[in-house]
């Protein structure tokens, strides 16, 4: 063998290697990009066990306002309002439909509840407990959230 031949064989591992490298780099530069156009279509899908429609078809507002009460949500929301602590329930439900488009106030309420650190809103930290999904029943939340949405959440 002549040497020219033996330093191309001796530089095709180099090649393969930097072909493999190309390929591993393009298949995640499009995995990126693909995830991204995932997570901001997909926002207003919010991963729910049943749709918001169904959580809301015979929720109970007074039992919501009772069950804020009993878990301890006014002590943040009404009483704690007043020092900064988290927003005021007065008037939620009109700000709720405008606090994180494209969610719906209804899914906005959910997700606030339901995974509270997705979304925090400005000027408040993330104190509210993250375990509300697990310890509610669909009935509970959908009782809760339309409490909320009612005029009686003040």
């Amino acid at each position: 063998m002549s040497q020219t031949t033996v330093r191309h064989a001796s530089k095709l591992p180099v090649y393969f290697a930097l072909a493999l490298l190309v390929v591993f780099t393009a298949v995640m530069v499009l995995e990126v990009v693909t995830s991204e156009d995932d997570g901001e279509s997909a926002e207003s899908d919010i991963a729910l066990p049943v749709t918001i429609t169904e959580l809301l078809a015979d929720a109970d507002a007074a039992n919501g306002g009772a069950l804020v009460e009993r878990i301890g949500c006014i002590a943040c929301h009404r009483l704690g309002a007043e020092n900064g602590i988290a927003p005021s329930f007065v008037d939620i439900g009109e700000r709720a439909g405008q606090r994180h488009p494209p969610l719906s106030a209804a899914e906005y309420l959910y997700e606030a509840i339901t995974n509270p650190t997705a979304f925090v809103v400005e000027g408040y930290n993330p104190a509210m407990p993250q375990d509300y999904r697990s310890r509610l029943s669909d009935r509970e939340l959908g009782d809760i959230i339309a409490y909320l949405l009612s005029a009686d959440a003040h």
